[in-house]
C-alpha cells in the first residue's frame, strides 16, 4: 500500500484551508480516512478535512477532488502511486469570486442532523470551515418522536462552534404539515431568537391527534416580539 498525504491550501495566501475531498483508488473505490466525518446525502461521496488528510491508497491511477464552498473553483489532481512509499501532494484551491468585498456573505440558514447522526460537535466544527460559511444555522424541530441531533443545541449563539470568522447559532423551524409527508401551512425558521417559540410543529408532525393550531403567524409574531428574524422553509 502507498500513503497518499495531502495538503490543501488557499491559492492565494498559502494559508491552510478546510474543504471536503473525495479520493478514488485505481479501482475507482472511494477511500477516507478511518475516523473522518463523511458528507451526508446523495451525489458523490466526499470527506472533510481540516487542512491535511492522509489515506493507504493501492498502486496506479488515483483521482483527488477537493471542494471548498461556492466561492473556490474544485481541484482536481490525478496521479499514478507507486506500489509503497508516500505520494505528497500540495491541493491549491483557487477564490475565484469574493462576495465579501461587496457586502455579501455565504451562510446556511437550514441545517438539521437526524437521528442518525453519531457525532454532531464534530461535524458542526467543520461543516462552516468546509463550506467556507461566515453564518451558519442549525434548528430545533420536532416530527413525532424521533431525536434530531441537533435538537440538542440550546438556542442562541454557539459560541463554542464559533470564530471571528464563523458565526453559529441554534434556532428553530416552526413548522405544520397537513399529512406527513405532505406541506400544509409551511415551515418557518426562526433566527435571533432567545427562547424556543412553542410549539415547535402543529398536527401530524406531533400526533395523529394534535390540532392543525395554532396557525404560523402566532410563531412569527413571537420570533418578532423576541427581535427574530422569520424565513420560509417550505411554503405552505
Amino acid at each position: 500500500m502507498t500513503k497518499l498525504a495531502g495538503v490543501i491550501i488557499d491559492e492565494t495566501t498559502g494559508e491552510p484551508v478546510a474543504a471536503r475531498v473525495q479520493v478514488l483508488d485505481s479501482r475507482g473505490v472511494f477511500i477516507h480516512p478511518p475516523n473522518a466525518i463523511l458528507k451526508v446525502g446523495p451525489g458523490a461521496p466526499f470527506f472533510y478535512s481540516d487542512g491535511a488528510f492522509d489515506v493507504d491508497i493501492t498502486r496506479g491511477p488515483t483521482q483527488v477532488i477537493v471542494e471548498r464552498g461556492t466561492e473556490y473553483a474544485p481541484a482536481i489532481v490525478k496521479l499514478d502511486a507507486a506500489p509503497t512509499g508516500t505520494e505528497a501532494v500540495e491541493i491549491a484551491l483557487r477564490r475565484w469570486s469574493d462576495l465579501a468585498q461587496q457586502g455579501w456573505h455565504p451562510g446556511n440558514t437550514h441545517i438539521h442532523y437526524d437521528e442518525k447522526e453519531g457525532r454532531p460537535d464534530e461535524r458542526l466544527q467543520l461543516d462552516p470551515r468546509v463550506e467556507d460559511l461566515r453564518m451558519t444555522a442549525v434548528s430545533i424541530l420536532k416530527r413525532g418522536e424521533l431525536e434530531y441531533a441537533t435538537n440538542k443545541y440550546p438556542i442562541g449563539v454557539l459560541t463554542d462552534f464559533s470564530s471571528a470568522h464563523h458565526h453559529v447559532q441554534c434556532g428553530e423551524e416552526s413548522r405544520h404539515n397537513r399529512e406527513p409527508w405532505t406541506i400544509g401551512y409551511g415551515h418557518i425558521m426562526l433566527l435571533n431568537i432567545r427562547n424556543a417559540v412553542e410549539p415547535l410543529s402543529r398536527g401530524v408532525l406531533v400526533d395523529a391527534f394534535e390540532p392543525d393550531y395554532p396557525p404560523l403567524s402566532y410563531a412569527c409574531d413571537d420570533a418578532r416580539r423576541q427581535g427574530g428574524l422569520v424565513i420560509w422553509c417550505h411554503n405552505g
